[in-house]
């Protein structure tokens, strides 16, 4: 094979050997391969970040139900909460109800007894207040000058317990409280102070103001 070269003179006759003929084919086949399986893995990553986005764009379009009531079993399964979330929030609360964490809480006007009290919550969608940490007690606590039942009382079982049957986890009594516990016996908070240890022990037949809770 004869290649022809022009370099503005005369014709100069190059012979290029047989066997580098072979090895630029060769090398040529081999850059071919090579473009071809890098070519193949594109499009293999391609292929597999369109349906990752795809899921994505599925799972972002999941809504939790809107409702009045908040549906919590439901809503969860759908939305699953992050980590450190709490599992289940109200939005807002109804008018004369204020919201702290995921509860309303309402403080009333009128003074009634313990059990009257507790109907009157009831009629409202809610119960008695049960406290069941500090942070709800000093909620309570802070800026209310008023004395109000609460959902503490001393059982037939002749130990106190809230309403919903369970034993205090953490209580508040103030100094020289409760008194010696008899039958008949529930707890007032006195908010307005500045010591958290507040609560008293008093008869039920008692009238005072009361606070009302609904998740």
């Amino acid at each position: 094979m004869y290649i022809q070269f022009c370099n503005f003179g005369p014709y100069v006759d190059v012979k290029v050997p047989a066997d580098s003929k072979d090895e630029l084919t060769t090398d040529i086949y081999r850059r071919v391969r090579l473009y071809k399986r890098i070519s193949a893995v594109f499009i293999v990553f391609s292929l597999f970040l369109v349906v990752v986005v795809l899921s994505l764009a599925v799972e972002l379009n999941v809504k939790c139900p809107e409702s009045a009531e908040p549906n919590c079993e439901l809503c969860q399964t759908m939305c699953p909460p992050l980590k450190g979330i709490r599992e289940c929030q109200r939005s807002e609360c109804e008018e004369d109800w204020e919201m702290f964490e995921n509860s309303c809480y309402f403080f009333s006007d009128e003074r009634l007894k313990w059990q009257e009290s507790r109907e009157a919550c009831q009629k409202l969608g809610g119960d008695l207040v049960v406290i069941d940490n500090e942070r709800v007690q000093r909620f309570l606590t802070e800026d209310r000058g008023m004395l109000y039942w609460i959902g503490f009382h001393y059982s037939e079982d002749q130990k106190w317990m809230w309403i919903n049957n369970t034993a205090p986890t953490q209580s508040f009594w103030s100094n020289g409280q409760p008194k010696p516990d008899v039958q008949g016996s529930c707890a007032l908070l006195n908010g307005g102070t500045s010591d958290l240890n507040n609560w008293l022990s008093n008869p039920c037949t008692v009238i005072s103001q009361y606070i009302c809770q609904k998740c």
